[in-house]
């Protein structure tokens, strides 16, 4: 059996951040066949060895890369539950929805995030077609940053790459860093098919961890999505009681 390699240069730290990143994106979003089949067969065994020096983390990895061999139908069943074509009201995958119920508000997150993507030569599309600031779009940027990374000190130099780790470190602080914990606490507590409690729970150990090695401290916590407001009736003014969506009671993140 060949034994685990610690990640060690700086090289192998941006791949091995990418590869976890990108790992989670593709475990949160809807399960394609050739999404599986990148993740079983390029990132599972990339992700094996990756030891983060956070025992957490790494159980949870392993957990991960254990939970992986669900067929594609049942993914797509569960991973349909869990995201339903409503926005779901305890975790809701956009960061705008954590920062405010007011759309001029909304649409500002987005359009700053936006901003990121295409400071580096990326627009949202593909499949999907999600918001920019959907859960799979922000760590989808966090893995390209962290490649782009690796690519800049095999090839490019220093000043290309303190580029790419100051964007990393400003869209965690501005964004991804501020929401994505909360996110993957309340998957974790709240999914009922383990791969994506894990996921979940990953998410959010992950996020932490990332931060630390990186000196990162958000702008501000956004541990609850705003509730959102039940449609119009026609009454003049809004009652408190007509708010969708209440808090949920998490406790800590479970150990694996």
């Amino acid at each position: 059996m060949q034994a685990r390699v610690p990640v060690s240069t700086e090289w192998e730290t941006a791949i091995g951040r990418a590869v976890v990143y990108t790992l989670i994106a593709r475990l949160l979003a809807y399960p394609a066949p050739e999404d599986l089949d990148e993740l079983r067969s390029q990132l599972v065994p990339i992700a094996r060895e990756i030891r983060t020096g956070d025992p957490a983390v790494d159980g949870l990895l392993d957990q991960i890369t254990a939970g992986l061999d669900a067929p594609l139908d049942e993914l797509r069943d569960q991973h349909s539950l869990l995201f339903t074509h409503i926005e779901p009201e305890d975790y809701p995958p956009y960061e705008s929805a954590y920062s405010s119920s007011d759309i001029f508000r909304q649409t500002s997150v987005m359009a700053d995030v936006a901003g990121f993507y295409r400071a580096h030569g990326l627009v949202v599309g593909g499949r999907e077609r999600e918001r920019p600031d959907h859960i799979v779009t922000e760590l989808e940027f966090m893995g390209f940053m962290a490649r782009k990374e690796a690519h800049a000190l095999e090839h490019l130099g220093p000043e290309h790459v303190e580029e790419c780790r100051r964007t990393q470190a400003h869209f965690l602080r501005d964004h991804l860093g501020r929401w994505g914990p909360s996110f993957g606490r309340r998957v974790g507590a709240l999914s009922e098919f383990p791969l994506f409690c894990t996921a979940g729970d990953l998410l959010a150990r992950w996020l932490e961890l990332d931060m630390s090695a990186l000196d990162v401290e958000p702008d501000d916590r956004l541990d609850e999505p705003v509730p959102r407001l039940a449609p119009d009736d026609g009454g003049c003014g809004i009652d408190s009681d007509r708010a969708v969506g209440v808090p949920v009671e998490l406790g800590p993140t479970r150990a694996p």
